[in-house]
């Protein structure tokens, strides 16, 4: 890796699939954009399906090795991996910056510890891994479980939060005793590529793969070879919908993280000072690309205004610019077209009546950063509800506010959208915290905070936004089946036959 005049990465050589421990060039590329500047920095290997192939096969002959290691070796490899990562810490804030234009001092402090913290936990949980003594069995038999790995997992990652998105699925697969093929987006390739052949000297040939190309083609081939055990995918509704059309041909089973349209409850008691911290850092920390970002604030009818404008004068001050550079709070868009997506739908719901307070507009950077995909932070006002704005996920940095004053209508409105993956209550009143808590249709419920993700708390939704669990003790289950091994102790017989 080098980097061109202005500083800015760039690689020189395309980057191949990773196919049992090895490079495996192939003749079509796709280029990688940095969507701060819109220049191709990288190429990434535009896999077929009989590549693809290749990787499962070599993923499935290093699964009959793998799953018969000690719970012991594998924790002493997702340990190492962990080791790696935070020995090369200072490596990768510059590339996920570059390539999805995550904000270099977050990528810094948030993307790459949290990625080794990953692999550690589950590190620790790898030697947990056992069955159970059925109690309630007869005296005449001795039943008990094994819990035993599926075999190759598709593990299928977003262009978000890649780096984090790959210990999500790998560490939990591996401390199970699976194998993996990666497949990242097409629009972020290069952190997968970059990881897996960083590791490559921690784990044996064959246990990680990567074949990167387009998701109708590469993906596709992935998610219908009859050899995958399950699908771990991490993305957007629509994406999941065609995934699980296509496996269900197989009966293949799946772990979906999907989509998210968070709402945020604020009663008329909240701290505002504190609060508006953390609205700020849930709708517009990562540029807003977050499938649980706090994008729906229902204040109630007391503070609404004053939290309308505390809110619309800071996000007026946010600093958006390089994702290179160290002051930068916000960059920009994962690509000029979803930019246009997100415009398009500020537009519409402008349109149908929301009001813009702050931002929805593309800022003039100029230079090398005029062709990039930079939108300023955006808050609506829609004080019924009643506009798009307050039910479609944008997936970017766009805040929505409605009031409220009655709480059964509030609830009620939360509710009322196709998502489920993360809410929250703002409020000192313990009473209504938990109340509202039970009743919110979601995944995920913060009180008196957000994007508080401790390892060891199960992040995951319901409704459109999935199914499955990841980042907790379950998440092992997630790639195991449980056997039961029923052992008779005598041979009495009943007298059903002559």
């Amino acid at each position: 890796m080098t980097t061109v005049g202005t500083g800015r990465l760039t690689i020189d050589r395309p980057l191949p699939a990773i196919v049992g421990g090895e490079a495996r060039p192939v003749p079509d590329v796709i280029a990688a954009v940095e969507p701060a500047t819109g220049r191709t920095w990288a190429h990434v290997a535009d896999c077929d399906a009989a590549v693809v192939g290749e990787a499962v096969t070599s993923a499935a002959a290093a699964f009959e090795t793998w799953r018969a290691t000690s719970l012991a070796h594998r924790q002493a490899v997702l340990w190492a991996i962990a080791d790696r990562l935070t020995a090369t810490a200072a490596d990768w804030p510059a590339l996920l910056a570059t390539e999805n234009g995550r904000a270099i001092r977050e990528a810094g402090l948030i993307d790459v510890p949290t990625a080794a913290e990953i692999f550690r936990y589950f590190a620790g949980m790898a030697r947990g891994v056992h069955g159970e003594t059925i109690q309630g069995a007869p005296e005449t038999s001795h039943v008990y479980t094994r819990r035993e790995p599926l075999g190759v997992i598709a593990a299928i990652v977003p262009w978000n939060s890649p780096l984090i998105s790959i210990a999500h699925k790998l560490a939990p697969a591996l401390a199970a005793g699976n194998t993996i093929v990666v497949k990242p987006s097409e629009l972020a390739s290069v952190s997968t590529v970059r990881f897996v052949e960083a590791i490559a000297d921690l784990v044996p040939p064959g246990v990680v793969n990567v074949v990167t190309g387009l998701g109708a083609t590469t993906g596709d081939a992935l998610v219908t070879d009859p050899r995958i055990a399950k699908i771990s995918f991490t993305g957007g509704s629509a994406s999941a919908r065609t995934i699980l059309s296509r496996a269900g041909a197989r009966l293949t089973p799946a772990l979906m993280e999907l989509g998210g349209k968070g709402s945020l409850i604020v009663g008329p008691d909240a701290d505002l000072d504190t609060l508006t911290d953390d609205v700020l850092t849930g709708i517009f920390a990562a540029n807003g690309e977050v499938c649980f970002a706090a994008s729906r604030l229902l204040a109630h009818a007391d503070v609404h205004d004053e939290l309308v404008d505390r809110i619309t004068a800071r996000a007026d001050r946010i600093r958006v610019g390089d994702p290179l550079d160290a002051s930068t709070q916000v960059g920009p868009l994962i690509s000029a077209a979803h930019r246009d997506r997100v415009v398009q739908a500020v537009d519409r719901a402008v349109a149908e009546g929301a009001t813009v307070c702050a931002g929805h507009r593309v800022p003039d950077l100029g230079g090398e950063l005029g062709g990039g995909a930079f939108y300023r932070p955006t808050v609506l006002t829609d004080p019924d509800g009643g506009t798009s704005a307050s039910c479609e996920e944008f997936f970017g940095p766009v805040l929505t506010v409605e009031r409220w004053s009655d709480e059964d209508e509030a609830v009620a409105r939360a509710n009322s959208v196709a998502y489920g993956l993360a809410c929250g209550v703002w409020t000192t009143d313990l009473a209504r915290a938990h109340r509202i808590a039970g009743r919110l249709e979601a995944g995920m419920v913060w009180v008196n905070t957000w994007f508080a993700t401790p390892l060891g708390q199960p992040q995951g939704g319901v409704k459109a936004s999935g199914f499955g669990r990841e980042g907790a003790a379950e998440t092992i289950a997630e790639y195991q089946a449980t056997k039961v091994v029923n052992v008779s102790l005598d041979t009495a017989r009943p007298p059903m036959w002559d």
